[in-house]
């Protein structure tokens, strides 16, 4: 049975992985994720991602209102559980303003996640998927008041510049706190979704 209280594996992966949100560890993050996600059904684990998919869905129509593909595939999912194999050929354009990029990326995995296959490789694409989510957020809150820095990321990823400007990026607190706030997010919503498992 699943303890709240953290006195099974589920309770200790949790908070490992609040541990790891507030260290801002992603790769730790992501690890974690999968093997919880692993060890849920996976329509749940799909719940989980497609919450934070979702969450950057009105931002992206906002700056692209001919991206309604983006919600149909998500409405797609959450009715039935399925998307199809390859995104619209809308969806792979050259998507320039800050986010936008992950945010298809997101989708993409959430397209593949969803097709009959091995277990494993979906799950890997379901947690891809979460994580390019919460990028889509911090890159659109950071870069979006910076056009001119998005700019130089974009044209010159390989430059000093670049990659000084993508230092103060990751190392910025409202960026730090948003990763964080993200990443507690979706443990939450694994632990509400694992509630629901053992209904």
């Amino acid at each position: 049975m699943f303890d709240m209280d953290g006195h099974d594996s589920h309770g200790v992966l949790l908070h490992q992985l609040r541990d790891a949100a507030e260290a801002r560890d992603p790769e730790r993050c992501q690890f974690l994720l999968k093997t919880l996600f692993l060890d849920m059904e996976f329509y749940l684990a799909l719940a989980v991602v497609i919450e934070r998919a979702r969450s950057f869905l009105e931002t992206f129509e906002h700056y692209y209102p001919d991206g309604g593909f983006a919600r149909q595939i998500l409405t797609q999912m959450v009715n039935t559980g399925t998307a199809p194999s390859r995104l619209p050929p809308e969806a792979l354009r050259d998507f320039e303003y800050p986010g936008a990029a992950n945010y298809m990326k997101a989708l993409s995995d959430l397209a593949h996640a969803t097709q009959p296959g091995p277990l494993p490789p979906r799950i890997g694409y379901l947690v891809s998927a979460a994580a390019n989510a919460i990028m889509a957020e911090l890159v659109e809150h950071y870069y979006g008041r910076r056009i001119d820095a998005w700019q130089t990321v974009r044209e010159r990823p390989d430059s000093a510049e670049a990659r000084a400007i993508a230092y103060a990026f990751w190392s910025d607190e409202e960026v730090a706190l948003l990763d964080t706030d993200h990443w507690l997010a979706v443990t939450d919503s694994i632990e509400a979704q694992l509630r629901r498992q053992l209904r």
